[in-house]
């Protein structure tokens, strides 16, 4: 299953609105799964307040999912595929020569 990463930026809205983080992670928690995705959240320093490795179907289905989170007005979202350590030696044997 391919992985994708979502980083967030918490906007105004969804810094006031703080406390309420464990139920919107609950809530999101659940949609992944009714899309046949698995997700992990990490609150991070820096940049980004948070990010969260997501295993899904296809690429459809993970912006699907990154989109409907971002929907809720609450946070931001850089999203990109990630390979996992595991394809990388398949990605560099495919690299041409220049």
């Amino acid at each position: 299953m391919p992985t994708y990463l979502a980083l967030h930026e918490h906007n105004r809205e969804g810094a006031q609105t703080i406390r309420q983080l464990p139920e919107r992670l609950e809530r999101a928690t659940r949609l992944a799964h009714s899309m046949d995705c698995e997700v992990e959240y990490y609150l991070t320093n820096g940049q980004y307040d948070s990010a969260v490795v997501i295993d899904a179907p296809d690429e459809r289905t993970a912006k699907q999912l990154a989109l409907s989170v971002t929907s809720t007005g609450t946070v931001s979202t850089e999203f990109q595929r990630a390979f996992h350590e595991s394809e990388v030696e398949g990605l560099v044997e495919g690299i041409p020569e220049p």
